[in-house]
Formats: structure tokens, sequence, C-alpha cells
């Protein structure tokens, strides 16, 4: 079967106005298929710009490791907690964060500053016309202006009259520059108690380590006189089977405390935001410095001192200038203006082809009637807003105050906690040398050697534990009470934290 198209001859003309719309339809399709194909190809080199940088990322990494590239922030050598913290303050990526805070702070309250400053506008046009303006006069044609026509304007425009919303909303941003300082504060108590807490972590986790070395190396010791009672015919081949167990038992517990030692080391060097290659001894041994402690005295510094409270109070107070400047949208507004013109033709006189000049000033009133209650809806949000930020301001005190009270508790109990360990260490160690020296002599048994170690054991863990645990409690009351400050002086601001390099403990360049 053929199918023969039909013939066009003696069919009209296809009228142009059709011809156009058929062309101006392939050539929308024609872009719209260029725009997709643009758009996909967009994305393809965007990722694989995003793919080639982790790869970047990554060869870093691996030259950094292998030692082909020094990096800039590898520690080395021992360093005492305050030096930790001020390399905390310095490197740590939140604490970045929150000086970018302050500067989109400062940004605010300049762009709330510009509403009350006046506005310099210049603009020029150029428009041509099909044909100069004129007239047929007495059957002439006279012409009275031009085909191109050019402006230059300059306006000044300066706000009159905004019922006080030009204020509320200076005092708003201001108020906001201090909510930034109030959160850096925050961040940098945060960044001061998360690397002295995981500081002390890593130092129980050590001390840790080396009760369980000290019990492989006891119990490889009573191997040895087991061996001996053996070949003396006093113990069994089960006795000396039985203590080799038990050294492999304290050798598997001496691997996991090192493997929890390093996993600390990584999110220490984390928290300082130095480089996973860092080798860092830490100074100083767990030791029990005792602090008083008052109830009143806790919740009144919390009270005037926690960031979070100041903050809660600042939110109020932002809010309550959010909802004066949402009453000043029901008041009129009202701008000075001056507008110079340069154009040609001659503003004043059309009809010549020179260049001039005119300039127009006054007030402008705008009076709202009626913005389909938009104001309204406004004013109900920020009046909402303002009684929930004084909510969360009495939530924030309840919450501090819970906290003064468990730190206190916590850190009673903790004092309780290392009295009772204080000379119990010594007692065990001094049981386990007259059980060994017993058991040596034939006066004593295995069980009661067996028995005597894991005393020692425990006895030493739990003092070095009641001590952490005393350590932990002191550093979340202080934080509790709004009292973590920098190790090297209260003083130190996100300016110092930003510039500071070289210091005590810097890493190594």
């Amino acid at each position: 079967m053929t199918y023969t198209l039909p013939s066009t001859a003696g069919r009209p003309a296809e009228p142009r106005q059709i011809r156009r719309n058929r062309h101006a339809a392939l050539a929308l399709v024609a872009c719209a298929a260029a725009c997709a194909v643009a758009g996909c190809a967009g994305r393809d080199r965007i990722y694989e710009e995003i793919y080639a940088h982790r790869e970047a990322s990554f060869r870093g990494w691996v030259n950094e490791k292998s030692g082909k590239v020094e990096s800039r922030d590898v520690l080395r050598g021992e360093l005492s907690l305050d030096e930790c913290v001020a390399i905390g303050l310095v490197n740590n990526k939140q604490i970045a964060a929150a000086l970018l805070d302050e500067d989109n702070a400062q940004g605010k309250i300049a762009e709330a500053y510009a509403q009350a400053l006046p506005k310099v506008d210049l603009s020029g046009r150029y428009s041509r016309l099909d044909k100069a303006p004129g007239a047929t006069v007495g059957g002439q044609s006279v012409s009275f202006g031009k085909a191109d026509n050019y402006t230059l304007t300059a306006s000044v425009s300066q706000p009159f009259f905004r019922a006080g919303a030009i204020g509320a909303g200076i005092r708003a941003s201001r108020i906001y520059s201090y909510l930034s300082q109030e959160r850096f504060k925050e961040t940098k108590q945060h960044v001061i108690f998360s690397v002295s807490r995981t500081y002390y972590d890593v130092l129980l986790a050590q001390e840790l380590l080396k009760v369980s070395e000290e019990a492989v190396a006891l119990s490889q010791t009573h191997v040895d006189d087991v061996q001996k009672r053996k070949d003396q015919g006093q113990a069994s081949d089960y006795d000396v089977l039985r203590a080799k167990v038990e050294v492999t038992n304290y050798q598997a517990e001496m691997i996991q405390n090192r493997n929890r030692v390093n996993l600390l080391k990584t999110s220490f060097y984390k928290l300082l935001g130095v480089s996973q290659e860092s080798d860092v001894a830490f100074a100083g041994p767990l030791r029990h410095e005792p602090i008083d402690v008052s109830l009143d005295d806790a919740v009144d510094a919390a009270f005037t001192k926690r960031p979070e409270l100041i903050q809660a109070e600042l939110s109020a107070r932002l809010y309550q200038e959010n909802l004066k400047a949402a009453k000043a949208e029901r008041w009129p507004k009202a701008d000075l203006f001056f507008d110079q013109n340069l154009a040609s033709p001659d503003p004043h006189d059309s009809t010549s082809g020179g260049w001039g000049d005119s300039w127009t000033a006054g007030v402008s009133i705008n009076f709202p009637l009626f913005d389909g209650f938009k104001t309204r809806g406004r004013i109900r949000q920020a009046r909402a807003d303002l009684v929930k930020s004084r909510v969360l301001l009495a939530d924030s005190e309840e919450t501090v105050l819970l906290g003064v009270k468990q730190a206190v508790l916590s850190l009673q109990d903790a004092a309780s906690f290392i009295e009772s360990q204080e000379a119990n260490v010594g007692r065990a160690r001094e049981g386990l040398k007259l059980i060994e020296a017993g058991y040596r002599e034939g006066d004593k048994t295995e069980l009661e050697v067996r028995d005597a170690r894991q005393a020692l054991l425990k006895a030493t863990a739990l003092h070095y534990q009641a001590v952490h645990q005393y350590q932990a409690a002191a550093l979340e009351f202080k934080q509790a009470t709004g009292s973590l400050e920098a190790p090297f002086g209260p003083e130190l601001s996100a300016q110092d934290a930003k510039t500071t390099e070289g210091g005590p403990g810097a890493p190594s360049r």
C-alpha cells in the first residue's frame, strides 16, 4: 500500500503571519531543548568539579600521612591541659563559625543604619522614536523634536517619617550583635568544656592502661612462681595452665584499654582542629583538686554569667523591637526627594536640538489604607514571638537551675567517692604482698593470690575513676555556673582567637 502526499498545486499561499508563528514556535522549542542540554551539562560539570576536589583532598591526606607533605597542623611533644585548650580556641571549627556570626551581625547593623541615611541614585535612559514628533502646518510637515532622546537623572531621597520603625531596626540590629557575642561566649565555653573533658578521659584511659599492664606483669610473675612450685612438686599442670590463662585474659584487657586510648586521642585531635597525624603526650597525672561549693553562690553565678540566659534575655528584647517595627507599618511614610535631570532635547524646550536641565523637589507621603490584613498578621506574629521568648526565658532559668543543682550533687558524690578510695589502694597492695609471700612459703593458695590481685587491680581502677569523676564533676559545675574561662586569661576575645599564632603549644609549622 502506498500513500501519496496531496499535491499543493492550486492551493492558496500560506499567510505570512502563520509562517511567522510557526517559526517562532520552532525557535521556542529549539531554545527549550538548548536550555535542557545546557542544564544537564552544567550539572555534570559541577559534579565533576566536586569529585575532583574530593579526590584532591584524599590525595592531600595520603601525602600527609606518608610524610611527602608536612602538615601545618601536626602537634608533637608533651602538652598541658591549658595549652590544649588554647590551641582548641584558635583552631576549632565551631569557633571559626561563631566568628563569622559576629561578622554577619556587623553587616546587619550597617544594613539597619542604611534605612535612616539618604539614598543617591544615578540613572540614564536612551530611547529611539520611529520618527521625530512634529505636525503639519500649511500643508508642510514641521518637526519639533528629535528621534533620539537622552536623559540622565540624579535622584536623592531621604526618609523623613517611619513611625519609629527605623529606630527599632537599628536597636534590633545592635541586640542581634550582642546576641552573636553571647553565642560566641557559649561556643567558647563549649570548646573549653569538650577539650578539658576529653583530656581527662584520655588521662583516665592511660591510667587504666597502666593498671592492665601492671596486671599482665603481676600475672606473669605469678606464672613463674607456679612453675617453680610445680618443679618442686607442690603445684599441678592445671595450676600452671590456669595461671597462663589469667595472663592471656589480662592481655586482652590491656589491648582493649590501649585501643580506647587511641580512639580518645583521635577524638581529641578533632576537637583541637589539628591533624590526625599528631602525637601528643598528655602532661600531668589525674589528681584531686577540691573546690568549695555553695548552692546559693552557684545559682547566683549561673543566673548572671550563663550565656544561654543572656541570650534568652536578648532574644526577648529583639522580638520586642520587631513588634514595634510591625506596628509602625500602620502609620504613613514620608520621604523628601530631589531629582536633577539632564536631557536632550531640552526638557523645557522640546523643539531645540540641544541639551537642557531641570530639577524636581518635594515630599512623598504614602498612607496605607488597606493591605489585605498583612500588617495585622505581622503584628500578631511579632506579639506571639515576644510572648514565646519570655516563656523560653523562664524555661531557660529552670533548666539552668536544674543543671546547677545536679552539678552540686555530682560534685558532692564524687568527693565522697574519693574519700572511700583514698587509702584502699595501699591496703590492697600490702595485702597482695603478704599473700604472695605466703604462697611462696606454701601457706596460701593460688585462689587467695588471684583474689588479692583482683582486689588490688579493682581498688587501683576505682581510685583513678573516683579522681576522674571528681574532675568531670568540677568541670560540669564550672560550666553550669558559667565560670569556664580561657586558660591564659578571661579576656581572650573572638579577635584574639582569630589571630593568635605561635602561642604555647602551637602546632608545628
